[in-house]
């Protein structure tokens, strides 16, 4: 019986730390094609707070720190406003899919600098 119970225990714990509470909380990347053929590697870190949306672009030397990302559930929409390295504005818009998977999508459109690009994030 002791064995029982420890093994549902474990079994429990394993999936509960594997949960996360938010659903933008986390490393999301997206690999893509700007218009002009160049390759692009936008990664995004979220946190929620508990009151806002806050993270960094790119993260490194060049990233760029963000608070204030907007996420209605009603659709599971979301959009980000912020600035680059170099002051260019972004603006992403976008909606989640695959909600109940770790691997879940984050597709929209970013705009950065005035050039716009189909972006598709997956959950790392």
């Amino acid at each position: 019986m002791r064995g029982i119970c420890t093994a549902l225990l474990l079994a429990f714990l394993a999936t509960a730390q594997a949960q996360e509470g938010f659903p933008l909380d986390g490393t999301w990347r997206s690999d893509t094609t700007a218009k002009d053929g160049s390759h692009r590697t936008i990664v995004l870190i979220m946190q929620w707070d508990g009151k806002q949306i806050a993270g960094t672009v790119n993260p490194g030397p060049n990233g760029t720190d963000f608070t204030g990302g907007r996420l209605n559930p009603d659709g599971w929409k979301f959009t980000l406003d912020t600035k680059n390295a170099k002051g260019a504005a972004i603006h992403f818009e976008g909606a989640i899919s695959d909600l109940g998977k770790y691997r879940r999508v984050l597709a929209g459109k970013w705009t950065e600098g005035g050039s716009t690009i189909d972006v598709r994030f997956v959950h790392e």
